[in-house]
């Protein structure tokens, strides 16, 4: 693998795992808010947006990754169907040569 796509990942997994951590911590704060105390009701609803919005990286972080999959696939299957196609004519000219 190149060094840059293992630098791509290893951020992707730190981001992943802020991303995690800080989904506990809300959760955390939450709860303490529902049994009385700890943050103001403006910081959780900004605090959950914030979560959400990384949520919303990390499915397009994924659905990047899919997607160069999906070329990657894709590509390969093109060079399938040209080799059928070459098989066909071959196969047609064998045949015209026996028939």
């Amino acid at each position: 693998m190149h060094l840059a796509m293992l630098l791509n990942r290893k951020w992707i997994a730190m981001f992943q795992i802020f991303f995690i951590l800080f989904g506990i911590y809300i959760t955390i704060q939450i709860l303490i808010k529902v049994f009385g105390g700890s943050w103001s009701a403006e910081d959780l609803v900004i605090s959950l947006l914030m979560f959400n919005l990384g949520g919303f990286f990390t499915m397009a972080f994924f659905l990047a990754r899919l997607v160069s999959d999906f070329n990657h696939h894709r590509s390969q299957f093109r060079d399938l169907a040209k080799d059928f196609k070459r098989t066909d004519r071959n196969v047609e000219r064998i045949l015209t040569k026996l028939g």
